[in-house]
């Protein structure tokens, strides 16, 4: 890991966790995998107060460990990408209650604060028995408590809320694999998959071994079950022992998780929570920062649709996105399109969303067709485009072969003219018969009354003009025939219906264009930006960038060579660019007789940007650090508990301005790290 993500995540552990946890997790970051002895001689802090640190940091899965054996001595290791998801929290937060409501996003919260927590835990917490503090209520505020008659109903919403969030990949099952690091849990799958296959050869059952040695791996990250089977529901004992947990006999509580004797066997749900599935209240429930990934992609997916096409067709994308989320595990993938038809093997690797499926899109947005600027064609005067020197052509040709028409078997002039209009009319994109897009003439539910035919019509309704899903499907082209493709398009065949595919890697690619473009652009001007387009406008992320020398850019670009060649050199020492000396007389180096050629390299840029802006981040954490320390004494004052919402009646004026202005200036800080933090996940993430 690189020094400077090290640096921000030894400041984000120090502004969640304090002074002693970033020691502890410091230590382990700058010098690496270390035992306990050498990890309390490199902290420079007691046993004691490195037992506190790691306790805090594990619980965090922040710092991995791992013990082969019982009688060898443990090893940690520091978690660099758990310790920066810390700065995406508030984000977390903030895409879950968008999307969900309040409560889930209180969820998440406080899971992303306890690191994981049990079900039982947490609902002991958020609904506590009279005289009962639940084990973390000094880190979540819960609710007041509810009453005794609405308490079930209010624990069964809980329940179903978490239930949500597990089957939508935003919370996961805890697993024991998650608090070892990565090589180790290589080997101890690798020590737990049997090497026994049944192959051909040798090397054919080396194949199946690994196979199954990446299946184990990726059973312990992301679970082996299914959504639905890993919210097990727990019988009625569970609601009536948390109902009647406050009036056992002889002053004992049911625990949570287990049910009483006389109620497990046969017994049916509570009058009052009849259908309800309650959670099993042993799962150890954690963050699931790669489905967040997917989401925050998709967020940026979903405006640059916006700023490239527009609001509407940004909205029915939004939900075609949303349709696709529950079948993707992990955001980055290592799959790359071709162009054209050549993907195809690779477009049959991810999930398909059919024409049908989105049905309940009209629903929500009745003012689709609202968006389509479709025009009657009737009332387009196409002459009115056509350059003036073909119109003189035609009026010529016009007066020139006015007694054409009297010659036996030759054509009209008028009726040249008919055929030319025809023709000239494709180019406009619109079919004059049904008054939709060219892009739906190729389909035959919208040429069925141009040719007759006496087989029976199979042509689904979606895909006539006048059914409602026309006009959706006419928004899913917009987005296919984008040139930044937003979709792909799978006709309907006999067996299959007509399907879409979103081409993340291609998008992937395309947010990082986009993401580089704009930086080179705000840094060296306009003119940089059109140098970089030529540099990149046929590299790709798999295929070798293309490399060209001043006189070809000179041409290309239509820059002077002057300025061309400052800003060349600028964008070079940034490292956006890269150059190749070529000698043309073997090793001798002579300017004269050297060819320079300017080439753009994506991931070297990539990786160069992605650096900076971990600086830049580090930088403003410490300036926040910096600033906080001038008016120390008001902020520690204002977050004591009893002046906390009450600082108009405990503080004065000039400490009410000083607090006042802190905050305005923390605010915007956080701000630029969440920027930041947006360049970071398309850098990195997607």
């Amino acid at each position: 890991m690189s020094e400077y993500a090290t640096q921000l995540s030894v400041i984000l552990v120090d502004e969640f966790f304090g002074g002693l946890s970033s020691r502890v997790f410091g230590a382990l970051a700058f010098n690496g995998r270390l035992p306990f002895p050498r990890l309390v001689q490199h902290s420079q802090l007691s046993p004691t107060e490195v037992k506190y640190g790691l306790s805090v940091l594990i619980q965090q899965q922040l710092v991995l460990w791992y013990s082969p054996e019982a009688t060898v001595q443990s090893s940690y290791e520091a978690d660099i990408h758990s310790s920066y998801a810390l700065a995406r929290c508030s984000k977390y937060t903030q895409l879950v209650k968008d999307r969900l409501g309040d409560l889930p996003g209180d969820i998440i919260s406080n899971v992303a604060v306890l690191g994981y927590a049990r079900v039982g835990d947490l609902t002991r917490t958020y609904f506590p028995t009279p005289g009962e503090q639940g084990p973390f209520h000094e880190s979540i505020p819960v609710n007041p408590h509810p009453d005794r008659d609405d308490k079930p109903h209010a624990v069964e919403l809980f329940h179903s809320t978490i239930g949500n969030l597990l089957r939508a990949g935003l919370l996961g099952l805890l697993h024991e694999s998650h608090f070892r690091p990565a090589a180790d849990n290589v080997l101890e799958a690798e020590h737990l998959v049997p090497q026994e296959y049944h192959a051909t050869s040798k090397k054919a059952q080396r194949a199946a071994w690994e196979m199954a040695v990446v299946k184990k791996l990726e059973d312990w990250k992301y679970g082996s079950k299914s959504p639905a089977e890993m919210v097990p529901p727990v019988g009625r004992g569970a609601k009536r022992a948390l109902e009647e947990g406050e009036g056992q006999p002889n002053g004992k509580k049911t625990k949570l998780g287990k049910q009483p004797q006389s109620e497990t066997n046969g017994a049916g749900p509570h009058p009052g929570l009849a259908g309800a599935g309650w959670l099993n209240n042993d799962l150890n429930l954690r963050l699931n920062h790669e489905k967040f990934s997917i989401l925050m992609r998709n967020q940026q997916l979903v405006a640059l649709v916006e700023e490239s096409i527009g609001p509407t067709t940004a909205k029915v994308y939004a939900k075609l996105l949303r349709n696709v989320e529950s079948h993707l595990r992990k955001c980055k993938t290592e799959l790359d399109f071709a162009e054209d038809n050549e993907g195809d093997a690779e477009l049959a690797t991810l999930p398909r969303v059919s024409t049908d499926e989105l049905t309940h899109v009209l629903h929500d947005m009745p003012d689709l067709a609202d968006a389509l600027a479709l025009v009657d064609p009737r009332k387009v005067n196409l002459s009115l485009l056509e350059h003036p020197k073909k119109v003189r052509k035609r009026r010529k040709s016009q007066e020139l072969g006015g007694n054409e028409a009297s010659v036996e078997g030759a054509v009209s002039s008028d009726e040249s003219n008919d055929s030319s209009d025809n023709n000239r009319s494709d180019v406009s994109g619109i079919d004059h018969d049904s008054g939709s897009a060219k892009g739906d003439a190729d389909y035959p539910g919208d040429r069925k009354h141009k040719t007759p035919d006496t087989t029976p019509d199979t042509t689904p309704k979606s895909e006539e003009p006048d059914h409602p899903l026309h006009t959706l499907r006419q928004h899913l082209f917009l987005l296919a025939e984008h040139p930044h493709r937003f979709l792909r398009h799978g006709p309907r065949t006999l067996i299959t219906p007509e399907t879409w595919v979103i081409p993340y890697p291609t998008l992937s690619h395309t947010l990082l264009h986009n993401a580089l473009l704009s930086i080179t652009i705000s840094r060296f001007g306009p003119l940089a930006g059109r140098l970089f387009r030529i540099l990149s406008s046929s590299a790709t992320a798999t295929s070798s960038p293309p490399k060209l020398d001043e006189k070809a850019l000179v041409l290309l670009s239509l820059i002077p060579q002057k300025p061309m060649r400052t800003l060349l050199h600028s964008m070079h020492r940034a490292g956006h660019i890269e150059l190749q000396e070529l000698p043309k007389d073997g090793n001798q180096r002579r300017p004269g007789t050297t060819s320079f050629y300017w080439f753009f390299d994506a991931q070297r840029m990539r990786r160069r940007m992605l650096e900076e802006t971990y600086k830049s981040m580090g930088n403003l954490l410490r300036r926040a650090r910096v600033e906080r320390e001038g008016v120390r004494g008001v902020v520690e004052k204002s977050e004591r508990t009893d002046v906390a919402g009450r600082e108009d009646e405990f503080l004065g004026d000039e400490e009410l301005k000083a607090l006042h202005e802190w905050r305005e200036k923390e605010e915007r800080i956080w701000g630029e790290v969440a920027r930041l933090d947006d360049l970071v996940a398309v850098l990195r993430d997607f």
